[in-house]
């Protein structure tokens, strides 16, 4: 085990998180404090051919690295920076030459379509006088005549490491140590094995012990961050595998209060807005095999029982299961989804219904809770026809509800009255005289909105021939998922950025139905026009 060496990568791949925006302060100390935690090696970030900002850990010149790290005279840490082939990375011919930086490493990640181009990087990099650390992503989806051609070729390239990578967060101990095995016994013994993992299925600190433990000369490298801090169902802990060196050896090779400080200082903050760790969705990601941000995109929907999400997950073709397809997926769901009826009687019944009403939708968010007042005294003066969607009011009673998320109906399938709600057609087990109407002529073209319940009602409306509407209760989203909806219970997963694509998705449609909708917000609403050009303007 003494050959052991720990590769901390929070502001490299816990930037997935916060899309790398630490803060300049944050950086500096993070890259600090690991480095006074006796870390051997630390990677700094992303090199990338974006444009430079200080608050971010993407840099697109090695001089920039320079002006985060400050070293002190305790420290033997390695500093690295990692290019990743396919996400916007800079070209090495662009770095300057290693002895005009702190930095030692560039740690090269490729895709199997990249190989070629990677090695011609390869030795670009190495030629700069930097220790190359190759990774391959996803070393789980080669088969063992590519996997053993690869380590052909990085043999006669003789990188500083070449990495085992679980991309998908699917090894269990015995497939990590199979590669283990033909990595050991067919890379040449100067080169240093790495892994890194992911969380999925809770075992990235199981597989780095028995990694840890696997007998070999050669030297391991275990990628770790603070707090598991990264993408998805996030990373081995550092504290945690730094703890379990020190008392393997019964000597403090680590010191894991600086690493505790940086957790408590800056990745605490982080996690209150922007999760990461194991859930169920990266769960079933890893147990389908395919990219975590599928389970993440159908779980944002808050429509899907786990079930269903499983059965979506299984219709993703094995060839495009590795990398994340939003089009792919949104298709997939709506088919699922779809459940085409003969909705003609069911749409010119509530035509009849709101004929020459005053109309007031109200949806479940939190405003309605806040403004229960205002929407009372709204009632009390224009005396509308009440529509609730995916819930009951309890202050008012609804002249109509409106379901369209098969969750929501499960938990109101026993308390509503069926001749006074409508379902859109893709809910499962209604009662055969239910009032449905066809989802697929419901949804929105946007991926991001495609099926949200309130617009899909307000777009039923305007093939019902209403002209006008009050709404409350839709307040559009925000960061702190506690504060979107009037009850708790509503809350559900929630990635920030899918909720910020939400509501400029949703702002797009709702302008869009203005043209032939005219549209009041009776409680606040991101999505008033109003009040966002009073804001364009500040």
């Amino acid at each position: 085990m003494s050959n052991v060496k720990i590769l901390d990568c929070t502001l490299r791949d816990g930037g997935y998180v916060n899309s790398w925006h630490f803060g300049k302060k944050a950086i500096e100390n993070i890259i600090f404090n690991l480095s006074m935690s006796n870390t051997d090696i630390v990677e700094c970030g992303f090199l990338t051919n974006q444009s430079y900002d200080a608050d971010y850990s993407l840099f697109n010149s090695v001089e920039h690295i320079n002006e985060r790290v400050m070293p002190s005279e305790k420290s033997g840490t390695m500093y690295v920076a990692m290019i990743a082939m396919g996400e916007r990375e800079i070209d090495p011919r662009l770095l300057s030459d290693s002895s005009k930086t702190v930095l030692d490493g560039i740690r090269l990640t490729f895709h199997p379509n990249e190989i070629d181009r990677a090695f011609e990087w390869a030795k670009i990099i190495k030629d700069k006088g930097y220790k190359l650390f190759m990774q391959p992503v996803g070393t789980t989806n080669y088969t063992d005549k590519q996997f053993l051609n690869l380590l052909e070729r990085i043999n006669i390239l003789e990188p500083y490491a070449f990495y085992i990578v679980d991309t998908l967060g699917i090894m269990y101990e015995k497939d990590l140590l199979r590669q283990v095995f033909l990595v050991d016994n067919n890379l040449k013994t100067n080169i240093k094995l790495g892994y890194h993992s992911h969380n999925n299925f809770q075992l990235a600190f199981s597989n780095a012990q028995a990694l840890a433990e696997y007998d070999t000369e050669r030297t391991v490298i275990i990628d770790c961050s603070a707090n598991g801090m990264g993408r998805g169902a996030g990373n081995l802990c550092s504290e945690l595998f730094m703890d379990y060196i020190n008392k393997k050896h019964s000597i403090i090779r680590y010191d894991v209060l600086p690493v505790l400080e940086i957790v408590d200082q800056y990745l605490v903050p982080i996690s209150l807005t922007s999760p990461w760790g194991y859930n169920s969705a990266y769960f079933l990601s890893a147990a389908n095999n395919c990219h975590p941000n599928y389970a993440t995109h159908l779980i944002a929907k808050h429509s899907l029982s786990m079930t269903a999400i499983g059965n979506i997950l299984q219709k993703i073709p094995k060839d495009e299961k590795r990398f994340f397809n939003k089009e792919l997926i949104e298709n997939i769901y709506i088919a699922y989804q779809n459940n085409a009826v003969d909705d003609l009687e069911v749409i010119g019944k509530l035509r009849k219904k709101l004929s020459d009403k005053h109309i007031l939708v109200i949806a479940p968010g939190a405003s309605v809770k806040s403004n229960r007042k205002s929407i009372k005294k709204y009632i009390a003066e224009k005396d509308p026809y009440i529509i609730s969607v995916n819930f009951i009011p309890d202050f008012v009673k609804p002249d109509l509800i409106f379901i369209g998320n098969a969750l929501r109906y499960e938990k109101l399938k026993e308390t509503i009255d069926y001749k006074k709600t409508f379902f859109t057609s893709n809910i499962p087990e209604l009662p055969e005289n239910a009032n449905k109407v066809n989802y697929s002529e419901l949804v929105d073209n946007s991926t991001d909105v495609s099926d949200s319940s309130g617009m899909m009602l307000l777009k039923l409306l305007c093939k019902s021939s209403v002209k006008s509407v009050a709404l409350a209760g839709y307040d559009g989203f925000k960061r702190d998922p506690l504060g979107n909806y009037f009850n708790n219970d509503y809350c559900g997963a929630y990635d920030p950025v899918i909720l910020q694509e939400k509501n400029l998705a949703i702002q797009e449609e709702m302008d869009r139905l203005s043209e032939k909708l005219k549209i009041k917000f009776v409680t606040p609403s991101l999505y008033e026009k109003k009040k966002r050009s009073q804001k364009e303007e500040k």
